[in-house]
């Protein structure tokens, strides 16, 4: 994984708090390949981790696991990544307030306000170490 910029506002950090063992973040990706980097890098950190293969998935495992935090690719079969989030944030049974990390290889001005308003924006490739600084800046922010 190469690095890349967060986006503004998430500080840049490293090193698991020591609240992240209680801690449940959702990764949405229809790569197996990065369920299985981002699933490795979150657990050695402490994290629970819950897994979606594809949006609608997704959708389903967030109102069951209520994750604090998401992890959401946007190019994602039967469900988009947009689509996860419109589903979510229009259902009123969802906290509006947990975190969305898009982690993407997509690339579009657009991408990082949306990542502002509902988190932060990585494209891929990124390294753990910045993944792992977002994720506890998001967390640390909500808790």
């Amino acid at each position: 994984m190469t690095a890349t910029k967060p986006t503004p506002g998430a500080a840049v950090r490293v090193g698991s708090t020591s609240t992240s063992s209680a801690r449940t973040i959702l990764v949405a990706d229809d790569s197996r390949t990065v369920l299985r980097l981002v699933e490795r890098t979150l657990r050695e950190a402490g994290y629970h981790v819950a897994l979606a293969a594809d949006g609608r998935q997704a959708v389903d495992v967030a109102m069951e696991a209520e994750p604090d935090l998401i992890i959401l690719d946007i190019n994602m079969p039967v469900l988009d990544g947009y689509g996860v989030c419109h589903e979510l944030l229009a259902d009123k049974a969802w906290d509006g307030a947990t975190p969305v990390i898009f982690l993407t290889s997509a690339d579009a001005p657009h991408l990082e306000t949306l990542g502002n308003q509902l988190g932060a924006f990585l494209s891929k490739p990124t390294e753990p170490d910045l993944l792992l600084a977002t994720v506890e800046s998001l967390l640390a922010r909500v808790a």
